[in-house]
């Protein structure tokens, strides 16, 4: 009774009071619990029973949870968050704690424990920061949460650290990242210098058998012999190299060092650790489970997956957002598509694209086909553009201007539209500029998602629809008026921003931060609470992820 009661008071006390004149003072100042409210409501509903100790040796549940804690690094996550250092340091050299510093490794490990499931289990940043909208992303589960699973008690759960594990995504995405930043850790630890590099520079597409400067140091890079003769010219040898540098990192294999495939031949280890810490810190944010049938565009690939029980049905090239005009994350419901639609020329196009166009020729609009409207309400007149002095047209004027693009091959929008109400006025679409998905860099779009076959998304969606045939999509375009179709069932869109995804071999592929939000993210967690030291509990692998 006796160690129950003054367990109890130490927590509606405060945690640090037994400590002020022990010799453990440093360590219990240094510590920060982040959920002490809900920790002293659950133990005294315990009457002050520990959950990790018997006596004062740790059990085997508190070893599993700080064994956890001191490899959460390989999650992305930095260790010191969950108190494992001040925890190993009470330990000391596998010495016996006396009871004070028990209780203080108690609280520590539950308080680590607590922040642990929450880092794993959403988004620990506002979503604000990232100009996000918070409905769309997972979110943090709360201390109570945490603790619910452990309020009965803890033998319950008879492997803690399998549980702990279960909470954070198990996606294949997920745990093939987590296995490469382990490798790359390793690797690092135990070869220093083998990743490092220097940056390779090309002003131009490289194409085969003609020269450039850093050949040299591509051959070198690449374990291609040099040559004494034409040594900087891009020989086949090298493009060979190349050729299978590409397959093996998921690019596309043509032999071109382009924009992407120079990207990945300059990354280091510290470059790849980086990216997939950002990675791994988005994948926490989808939602848990996700339904049968979904389609997901990924930005920094600019490619879409269809998704049918589980298994990809099909993929295709996209073309997303310039960085001028970005494609925003968020998520939707499809509810329908637009067959032969009208597009309504949205304000930041209206003034930076269409009116300088007017301005050096009025006649622009009627030979592109489009319609100009004194207004937006339904009945609204048209009005001839070539009346208008379009020099002298105020912000305020064009604001009530309505420029429509009717049916038709000049259409932006092409002739199918994916209905999904969102609020970016994002969409995805066909177009009129069918060139743009040979390339390799598709980010050329004013925001949203061009398809490449938009006939097959759109079949996709209204399979669902009884009696909804090829046939019937075929008559509706043919008739080139707009008609809208609306799907029995919804139909979940993730548009997604991961530079980080896997190859159609089940390999990493690194890909560019096209936007710079991989560099934001990584700057708000080290403001957070710090990137890992990573591996200083493993192998003594530390400071490789500093800038």
């Amino acid at each position: 009774m006796k160690r129950k009661t003054q367990f109890s008071l130490f927590i509606v006390y405060g945690v640090f009071s037994l400590f002020i004149l022990g010799k453990t003072v440093s360590i219990a100042n240094a510590a920060t619990l982040q959920n002490q409210k809900a920790i002293d409501t659950f133990y005294l509903s315990r009457g002050g029973d520990p959950l990790w100790f018997n006596n004062t040796r740790l059990n085997r549940a508190g070893k599993d949870v700080l064994d956890v804690l001191e490899k959460s690094w390989m999650n992305g996550l930095n260790p010191k968050q969950y108190h494992a250092q001040q925890i190993r340091e009470l330990f000391g050299f596998g010495r016996r704690l006396d009871e004070d510093e028990t209780l203080l490794a108690e609280i520590l490990l539950t308080d680590g424990y607590i922040h642990y499931l929450r880092d794993v289990s959403g988004m620990r940043i506002d979503a604000r920061d990232m100009e996000l909208n918070s409905k769309h992303w997972r979110q943090q589960m709360s201390a109570e949460e945490a603790l619910s699973y452990l309020s009965v008690n803890v033998s319950t759960i008879h492997d803690m650290k399998a549980f702990m594990l279960l909470q954070e995504p198990q996606s294949a995405t997920y745990q093939m990242l987590k296995a490469t930043l382990v490798e790359l850790v390793e690797n690092r630890a135990n070869n220093p210098d083998a990743y490092k590099a220097t940056r390779l520079s090309f002003d131009a597409l490289v194409r085969p058998g003609l020269g450039y400067n850093d050949i040299p140091k591509l051959r070198l890079r690449l374990g291609v012999d040099d040559v004494a003769t034409e040594r900087y010219i891009y020989d086949p040898e090298l493009v060979n190299a190349v050729m299978q540098f590409q397959a093996s990192e998921g690019l596309k294999v043509d032999g071109l060092i382009g924009s992407q495939t120079l990207y990945v031949l300059n990354q280091t280890s510290q470059d790849k650790i980086r990216q997939i810490i950002a990675n791994m810190e988005r994948l926490r944010w989808a939602p848990d489970e996700k339904p049968s049938r979904f389609i997901v565009v990924n930005i920094p690939s600019a490619t879409l997956w269809a998704v049918d029980d589980g298994a990809v049905r099909f993929e295709m090239p996209v073309v997303v957002g310039r960085k001028k005009r970005q494609t925003n994350s968020f998520v939707t419901q499809i509810h329908g598509v637009r067959f032969n639609p009208t597009w309504t020329v949205p304000p930041t196009i209206k003034e930076e694209d269409i009116l300088p166009e007017l301005i050096k020729d009025p006649t622009y609009l009627a030979d592109k086909g489009m319609e100009l409207y004194d207004g937006y309400a339904k009945d609204a007149p048209t009005i001839d553009p070539s009346v208008i002095d379009w020099a002298s047209v105020t912000e305020d004027e064009l604001k009530t201007l309505r420029m429509v693009q009717i049916p038709g091959e000049q259409n932006p929008l092409g002739f199918v539209r994916i209905l999904m109400p969102n609020e970016h006025n994002i969409y995805l679409h066909d177009t009129n500029h069918r060139e743009m998905f040979a390339r390799t860099n598709r980010a050329k779009s004013s925001g949203c998602i061009r398809l490449q076959a938009p006939e097959k998304v759109a079949a996709f969606v209204l399979e669902s629809r009884k009696g909804w045939t090829t046939d019937k999509m075929r008559q509706i375009l043919d008739k080139k008026k707009l008609r809208d179709i609306y799907t029995s069932e919804r139909m979940a869109v993730y548009v997604l921003y991961y530079t980080v995804w896997l190859g159609n071999e089940r390999q990493i592929v690194y890909g560019t931060d096209l936007y710079g939000r991989d560099k934001k993210l990584l700057q708000l967690l080290e403001k957070l609470d710090g990137l890992p030291v990573l591996g200083e509990y493993d192998n003594n692998v530390v400071n490789i992820v500093q800038k």
